[in-house]
């Protein structure tokens, strides 16, 4: 992906282990993943919650990696055996945006072009978009909750 292709925001500093390492890494807010995915952009969105949070509801094309728990323990080799695509960022999705902060730099740190949603799936189940029609007498908007899967 070029560089200004989309615009990042970076995230406040969190910690990236339980040791305490700190690390700036650069966030993607809902906002800038929905143009994305609207606009058809290549991404890799990699959702690294349990399971059962997953089976709830996820992101549509996401794929998952059952690392939340290895990641919270510090474990530096939780992402090692996952092959990422290097032609197109990979956008690290959790609950509330602070593991996929650990994901995304064990991930920068093999060299791939990572970022952190911003909030979480908190934030994406804020996610709207809308769907227009036009009739002949009147115009209908609906309004739909995206992030609600």
């Amino acid at each position: 992906m070029s560089p200004g292709a989309f615009r990042m925001r970076e995230s406040k500093e969190q910690l990236t282990d339980r040791a305490g390492v700190e690390d700036r890494v650069p966030g993607l807010t809902v906002t800038e993943l929905q143009g994305m995915l609207e606009r058809q952009e290549p991404v890799t969105i990699l959702d690294v919650r349990p399971e059962a949070e997953r089976r709830e509801w996820s992101i549509p094309g996401s794929i998952h990696r059952d690392v939340y728990d290895a990641l919270r323990a510090g474990d530096p080799s939780a992402l090692s055996d996952l092959e990422m695509p290097a032609d197109r960022p990979v956008v690290t999705v959790c609950a509330a945006g602070r593991t996929s902060q650990i994901a995304a730099v064990q991930l920068r740190q093999r060299g791939v072009e990572a970022f952190s949603l911003v909030g979480g799936m908190k934030s994406w189940s804020l996610a709207w978009n809308t769907a227009e029609l036009a009739a002949p007498q009147a115009a209908l908007i609906q309004f739909r909750r995206t992030g609600k899967g």
